[in-house]
């Protein structure tokens, strides 16, 4: 095999296409791929809605990584009984392509994305009956993720994950200081190499910028509702009549009702716009003619723990970025040199951020330049991948 090494994908559902999850799996296998490696995605279940990808197939390749869904169809099955039996048939079959690759030698390394620790404990015995070696993709505290009263099997989950899933891995791949911490405090033997957020500044080479009306952006989920609430509030302290504040919102409908709701009591309604369900494109349209683009972290041990996807998409932009002094921001950044940044997760502060962009366009947009040659220098996926390799071939 030389150096090259043969890597496989677990615990994914819905490759190539989806959130932060999916967008950082593709970065670390670009990475890895740059270097001479292999890359196998392994998906045992479809989650896709055939409407929405219908081009999208049981197995194919996607920017040089392979993939594979191992219960047969990328889509998920509108009928309980035959989507639990495709369940089980994904899950068996992955244990055949793994013993597959294994005997033809095209297995070293799995990268486990997966947060389920009784699949953490299944993958651990496949290794040590097959012989490879596993990583985790560390990119969360999940005891701190909040949790319903009644989910009691979910709050046990993390609290095993927590506690015993580095232990059953190989090597651990954190993403913040906050995790490594945590790592060394609980599994201070175990082999890590932190990997901060990626991105691909290359995505914004064929984005125009438009003349249209000044903005704000945020972009998330809608069960971040705490978090867009606090942005609308702070919108709603500026002094300017000329800029709007557009939001973009996907999730659960239940809860976009009710972010829809607080916008319509807002009494800068008619200047905040939600919209949701854009194309990738259109996306960093909206990204790169913003005159700055909104990230406030919460002083959590979820937000301390996290180094959120949105912060690389929004550097490379080049445009300016506000968020608050809280995980890893406070690492990487320094506030009015390469991104705004509140002391503290309060609305007049973060507001405070805001009103100077609207008041000093050009200085915030050198603060944009040099937030987007952080990229340059060190999130983008071709500047890490050399640095996961070598880390790798001493193992």
């Amino acid at each position: 095999m030389g150096n090259k090494k043969y890597f496989v994908y677990l615990g994914c559902s819905g490759f190539p296409y989806g959130l932060a999850e999916i967008q950082k799996m593709i970065l670390i296998s670009k990475s890895l791929i740059a270097t001479g490696n292999s890359v196998t995605v392994i998906c045992k279940k479809g989650i896709h809605n055939k409407k929405n990808y219908p081009e999208l197939k049981e197995s194919g390749n996607y920017q040089d990584i392979e993939y594979i869904y191992t219960s047969g169809t990328p889509f998920r099955n509108e009928s309980f009984i035959k989507r639990n039996l495709l369940k089980i048939k994904g899950a068996f079959n992955e244990i055949f392509l793994l013993r597959k690759k294994k005997k033809d030698n095209k297995l070293d390394y799995a990268i486990l994305s997966e947060n389920r620790f009784y699949s953490i404990l299944i993958y651990f015995i496949l290794s040590k009956i097959y012989g490879f070696k596993t990583i985790l993709n560390y990119a969360e505290y999940y005891p701190a993720i909040r949790k319903k009263p009644f989910q009691i099997s979910k709050r046990l989950n993390g609290k095993l994950y927590d506690k015993y899933a580095p232990l059953l891995v190989d090597i651990v791949f954190p993403i913040s200081e906050f995790l490594i911490n945590h790592l060394k405090k609980n599994s201070p033997d175990i082999k890590y190499l932190k990997i901060p957020l990626l991105t691909d500044i290359a995505k914004y080479n064929e984005i125009e910028i438009l003349k249209q009306q000044k903005y704000f952006l945020f972009c998330g989920d809608a069960g971040y509702k705490e978090i867009i609430k606090f942005i609308i509030d702070s919108f709603s302290e500026l002094n300017n009549a000329l800029t709007f504040l557009y939001l973009v919102i996907n999730g659960d409908e239940k809860n976009i009702i009710e972010i829809k709701e607080y916008i319509n009591s807002n009494p800068k309604k008619d200047y905040i716009k939600l919209v949701s369900r854009l194309t990738e494109k259109q996306l960093y349209i909206y990204y790169k003619n913003a005159v700055a683009l909104l990230i406030p972290l919460r002083p959590t041990l979820q937000d301390s723990a996290r180094f959120p996807h949105k912060i690389g998409e929004y550097l490379a932009s080049g445009n300016p970025v506000i968020s608050t002094n809280y995980g890893e921001v406070k690492y990487y950044f320094k506030d009015m040199e390469d991104m705004l940044i509140a002391d503290s997760y309060a609305i007049n502060l973060f507001a405070a951020k805001m009103q100077f962009v609207i008041d000093n366009p050009k200085d915030a947009q050198k603060i944009g330049i040099n937030g987007k040659n952080m990229v340059l220098r060190i999130f983008d996926y071709r500047i890490q991948a050399p640095i996961i390799n070598n880390f790798l071939n001493k193992f």
